[in-house]
């Protein structure tokens, strides 16, 4: 009886561990181009954004493109510079969980496995949305807060093409709960959240 206990109580404690959740690879293909990408590209609006769920796969894709890091190993296309990875690390808060983007296994890490959507924002449609981005500079990775930002912009402009060819809406904020998203996603203290991205589908 002592070792069915045993064994019943180790089961317990692998459940409540997190989980990591390696992603399917991006798209890489089809879609429209990208001049008709530029040309319809618009922000999902407060009052009727699409609340619809993102997958996994379309999530991968999103992730792929906003780091940059799509030429094969060649480098980033975003702006690091010397071939470091970006000091901008994304998180992809769910309702299951919260997860860091890991960019060289392309996996999300789980760093909390509540909903924790409400901790970062007060907006209803954003909490709502199946996704939510949120953009942290690693300032011990970089001391220069310009930097951040212009990273930051670069990335969310990848997002908004990606997001777009996929039939995915979103929209680029700055109004967050940065205590809540500390408390949250469990920040190191040189860690500063920049913004957010709803990802909804209709």
């Amino acid at each position: 009886m002592k070792k069915f206990r045993v064994v019943f109580l180790s089961a317990v404690c692998l459940s409540l561990a997190f989980a990591d959740v390696v992603l399917p690879p991006p798209v890489k293909s089809d879609g429209p181009g990208l001049w008709t990408l530029l040309e319809r590209r618009a922000s999902g609006t407060r009052n009727a954004f699409p609340a619809g769920a993102v997958s996994d796969a379309e999530l991968a894709s999103i992730l792929w493109a906003a780091t940059g890091r799509n030429r094969g190993g060649q480098g980033w296309t975003v702006p690091v510079g010397m071939g470091r990875p970006p000091h901008v690390k994304v998180y992809a808060v769910k309702n299951n969980g919260a997860y860091l983007y890991d960019w060289q296994k392309h996996a999300l890490v789980e760093v909390n496995n509540k909903n924790v959507k409400a901790e970062v924002t007060a907006d209803d449609f954003v909490r709502n949305s199946s996704v939510i981005l949120v953009f942290v500079a690693d300032t011990a990775a970089n001391q220069r807060a310009e930097m951040d930002n212009i990273l930051a912009g670069a990335m969310s402009q990848n997002v908004y093409l990606a997001a777009d060819a996929l039939g995915i809406k979103t929209r680029y904020l700055m109004t967050l709960n940065a205590a809540g998203i500390r408390q949250g996603l469990k920040l190191n203290k040189t860690d500063t959240p920049l913004c957010i991205m709803p990802l909804g589908k209709k």
